[in-house]
């Protein structure tokens, strides 16, 4: 977990974000799903309101606060697998069951309908989940043997991090609570990815 507390770290660093962390109740979507989930994601969603980063990437979260729950999202996904008689909308590989072998569990998305899943499988730690992505789903896959957070971070700094990355250079990375306006103008976005901005926090 130190690893990925770094990288935690550094995704609070460059976001300027701050805020006490906050208990985010992952029993009963772990009961249901049949497994745990991923450390370092569910420590992302305490240090981190419901939002997006970059007004970008979001997380699938507990609830239904801010966007549909990450346990809605794979029952809605099993669901459309089963009724269609396969997974081919996810091929190469299936949707997550406890009755099965691995499978994907949606944890984010974007706002240019990119797609980011692990590659659960109940006999292997969680923090050692890959993930898998696609910029689109017409696009193909691509699978990281990285963490979630790690993850998260080469999309918002990384550059180099294509076709993933919304990354640029001369400017700060941020985010957006939901309750946030989101940004509108040129000027806007200047004043959110300006460097020198000031750091955030959750006050309304």
């Amino acid at each position: 977990m130190n690893d990925q507390l770094m990288w935690i770290d550094r995704i609070t660093n460059l976001t300027g974000w701050r805020q006490d962390p906050e208990d985010v109740g992952w029993d009963q979507v772990e009961a249901e799903l049949g497994v745990a989930l991923p450390t370092d994601f569910k420590e992302l969603c305490r240090r981190f309101v419901p939002g997006a980063f970059y007004a970008y990437l979001d997380l699938l979260r507990p609830t239904d606060d801010h966007a549909e729950p990450l346990v809605r999202r794979w029952a809605s996904c099993r669901q459309y697998a089963v009724e269609h008689g396969s997974s081919r909308l996810w091929a190469p590989y299936e949707i997550y069951g406890v009755d099965k072998g691995p499978g994907l569990i949606q944890w984010g998305g974007d706002q240019t309908e990119g797609e980011y899943y692990w590659l659960a499988d109940r006999f292997v730690e969680p923090d050692r989940w890959p993930v898998v992505a696609r910029w689109d789903g017409i696009e193909p896959w691509h699978q990281f043997d990285m963490s979630t957070v790690e993850f998260v971070y080469r999309v918002i700094a990384d550059p180099e991090f294509k076709p993933f990355t919304v990354a640029d250079p001369s400017r700060r990375a941020f985010y957006l609570p939901y309750w946030g306006p989101f940004p509108m103008s040129a000027e806007d976005w200047d004043a959110l990815t300006d460097p020198n901005r000031e750091s955030s926090t959750t006050d309304r």
